[in-house]
This record gives C-alpha cells, sequence and structure tokens, in this order.
C-alpha cells in the first residue's frame, strides 16, 4: 500500500516540480529580458538632442521599440529551443524516444514559425545566426536519435542530447543570444 502512495506521489511531485523550475526559469528571463529593453530605452531615449526630443524622426522613435522586442523574442525563442531547456520543459519519460524527438522538433518549428514575422525588425546577419542557431538544435537532437535502440525511451534521447550538448564548447543558442545581445547594443549606441 505504502509503495502505490509513494509510486503516486513521485509520478505527481516530479512533473509538478519540473513544471513549476520551467515557469520559474522563464519568469525570471522574461524579467530579465524587461529590465535590459527598459534600460536601452532609457539609454536611446538620453542620447537625443533635444531636437529629437521634441519632434525628431517620428518613424525612427516608432521603430525603436519594435526593434528592441523583436530582439527580445529571438532571444527568447533561443532560450526556449536551447536543448537543455526545451528537455526540461517537454520532458515525458514514459515516452519512445522516437515520438519525443518529433515532439521536440516540431516543438522548435512552431516556435520558428510563431516568430517570422520578427526578422523585419532585425538586421540579416541576426536573423541568419537565429535560423543557424535553430538547424545546430536540430542537428544534436538528431544525431542523438540515430543512436538509439528502436526500442529507447525519452528518457534515452535527453541522455544523447545532454551528453552532445556537454561535448559542445559553446552552446549554439547561447552563442547566438550573445551576439544578439551585442548587435542590439551596437544599435543603441550608434
Amino acid at each position: 500500500m505504502s509503495d502505490t502512495v509513494l509510486y503516486l506521489l513521485i509520478i505527481v511531485a516530479i512533473p509538478s516540480i519540473v513544471l513549476f523550475g520551467a515557469v520559474y526559469y522563464f519568469t525570471n528571463k522574461w524579467t530579465e529580458v524587461q529590465r535590459e529593453k527598459n534600460k536601452l530605452m532609457a539609454l536611446n531615449e538620453a542620447k537625443k538632442s533635444p531636437e529629437q526630443k521634441k519632434g525628431g524622426n517620428e518613424l525612427s522613435r516608432h521603430f525603436f521599440p519594435l526593434q528592441v522586442d523583436a530582439y527580445q523574442r529571438m532571444v527568447l525563442f533561443l532560450e526556449r529551443i536551447a536543448p537543455n531547456n526545451m528537455i526540461m520543459r517537454l520532458n515525458n519519460p514514459g515516452l519512445p524516444a522516437r515520438a519525443f524527438q518529433e515532439k521536440l522538433l516540431s516543438n522548435i518549428r512552431q516556435e520558428y514559425e510563431h516568430n517570422l514575422a520578427q526578422q523585419i525588425f532585425i538586421t540579416p546577419q541576426a536573423w541568419e545566426m537565429v535560423t543557424a542557431s535553430k538547424e545546430e538544435v536540430l542537428k544534436i537532437i538528431n544525431m542523438a536519435a540515430t543512436k538509439l535502440e528502436p526500442t529507447a525511451l525519452a528518457n534515452d534521447l535527453s541522455k544523447g542530447v545532454f551528453e552532445i550538448t556537454a561535448q559542445l564548447k559553446d552552446q549554439p543558442t547561447a552563442v547566438a543570444i550573445q551576439k544578439l545581445k551585442a548587435e542590439l547594443n551596437n544599435l543603441v549606441q550608434a
């Protein structure tokens, strides 16, 4: 009887803890991004000449917040598709590995398609970095999946992805995030 209760507690507690951790992590990331966005907007406002503050370039004044939002969305996209973050968020230990692979790949594609319009507001180089990073994440997942037995489970795929990412000097999403931040800082200082 107590084994059943313990088993049920584990089945409920572990996903709850993982979900809480993911929500906590992404809430903190969102807060951090909002703080950075506010700093950038304040810096941009402080750099304006008195003439710009009175009226200035109307298009530029409206376009800059959209650019900041686009960079913010791209950073959030990259954080969401980072292999470790995505596996923690979507993990389903009992799922067959192939089904979990498809779930991960589908999630990346949906996130990417949801953010396609952001390329209007960021530079072509930034968009290429985002796309290249996405492709690298897809490769990592597919590489890990090719090493698995047909009867493997989601945990086996997760382990394979973690092993591959641990071997990388820099995570593809982390590199792209750093470049996006640098590009946005250059944009603000221009």
